[in-house]
């Protein structure tokens, strides 16, 4: 998991693993929700791996994640924007929240 992420990690809150699908839909240039993985989540922000060659995606932008609830079909959607992007075999990012994710909601993210 580190190796997505240097010393210089200006995240607020402790990162956690976790297992929740998740779909992201960049504001102004995505035509659907697509899939992405989960790197870690704090209740600041995420960090995603995006499968292919995304282009279309730099820092600044705004982005849509709908987050699938691990081990049921309730799904929570969350804003943010894109704070760094890293390129190669696949697109590497990561988004600060609009709003700090509740802690209950936190803790059923990464009970699993």
């Amino acid at each position: 998991m580190d190796v997505l992420f240097d010393g210089n990690d200006r995240r607020g809150h402790e990162r956690f693993e976790c297992r929740a699908m998740v779909q992201y839909f960049i504001k102004k240039h995505s035509m659907r929700y697509m899939d992405c993985e989960l790197v870690d989540v704090s209740r600041s922000g995420m960090g995603i791996i995006v499968p292919g060659a995304e282009n279309a995606a730099a820092e600044g932008m705004e982005v849509s994640l709908e987050i699938t609830m691990p081990g049921s079909l309730e799904q929570v959607t969350v804003r943010g924007t894109i704070q760094w992007v890293r390129r190669g075999e696949r697109m590497q990012a990561g988004i600060r929240f609009e709003h700090l994710l509740d802690q209950e909601l936190m803790a059923r993210l990464i009970a699993c």
